[in-house]
């Protein structure tokens, strides 16, 4: 009897499993499925019906994104796998993954919401939104500076240092804003790059910014140095306000273009 006989060709285990020939040769030469049998002329692979199980096993660790290298730590020398530590890693693999979906679909969730906001204002004219505090680290800078070049622009918020917290405060779960903002009390401006942070965080450099009902404007260009001309009607040398400027998320946009800035000010 030969000794393919009631084994199955490559190509009968590509289609039974969906896996393609060159997938199956792959697995062969890491070691993690082996053939049962080469014919010694054509070089022809060839499997028992039962590898069919180890070829689903893998497809399983390859839709976890499990490293097939690391697979091959739990088959001994003598093909055995050692299922209870392997399926412990997998498990591991997969909570990580699912966590890590649901932080993605709660950004989607975030610049939805935000895009919502957005489309209900309309562009270049004034309009009123009441925003809640907010709390943000603080970087200044001159008169000198050019809000509207990208390259001074990352060179500055690179300029800042990483903020790091020890609570369970991820920021990937949160759509922080970022961007300009002017500190103005009647006859001293006060210019600062800032990023939104959490409460907890404690900084020299923190700046608080109290909810109330803010001037809006929204424009695809940097409003900030002219804050004072664009809300000539609601403000005047005397008054104190802050103005911040950041950025929102429109429905459609240019992808060679940055997004669209909102100037905020808030009367204090």
């Amino acid at each position: 009897m030969s000794k393919k006989s009631g084994l199955l060709s490559i190509g009968d285990i590509s289609k039974f499993t969906g896996v393609s020939i060159k997938a199956l040769r792959y697995y062969e030469r890491i070691g993690i499925l082996k053939p049962a049998y080469v014919d010694p002329d054509s070089l022809y692979r060839y499997y028992n019906f039962n590898q069919t199980n180890m070829v689903f096993l893998i497809s399983l660790a390859v839709e976890l994104d499990i490293p097939l290298k690391k697979l091959s730590t739990f088959i001994g020398e003598d093909g055995i796998i050692d299922s209870k530590p392997l399926f412990a890693y997998g498990k591991e693999v997969t909570v990580k993954k699912i966590n890590a979906l649901e932080k993605g679909l709660k950004f989607i969730e975030l610049l939805e919401e935000k895009i919502g906001i957005q489309e209900q204002y309309p562009m270049h004219e004034i309009y009123k939104r009441e925003l809640p505090q907010e709390y943000c680290y603080v970087l200044p800078y001159d008169k000198s500076f050019d809000t509207a070049d990208p390259l001074q622009i990352a060179k500055l918020f690179n300029d800042m240092p990483e903020i790091e917290s020890d609570s369970e405060y991820e920021h990937s779960n949160e759509l922080l804003e970022y961007g300009f903002l002017c500190n103005y009390n009647g006859n001293k401006l006060e210019r600062y790059a800032f990023v939104e942070i959490p409460d907890e965080f404690e900084f020299e450099e923190r700046l608080t910014i109290p909810a109330g009902v803010f001037l809006c404007r929204q424009s695809d260009e940097s409003q900030i140095e002219k804050v004072l001309d664009i809300f000539k009607d609601h403000l005047d040398e005397k008054c104190s306000f802050i103005a911040i400027e950041t950025e929102v998320f429109p429905g459609m946009f240019d992808i060679s273009k940055s997004f669209l800035n909102e100037l905020r000010v808030l009367v204090l």
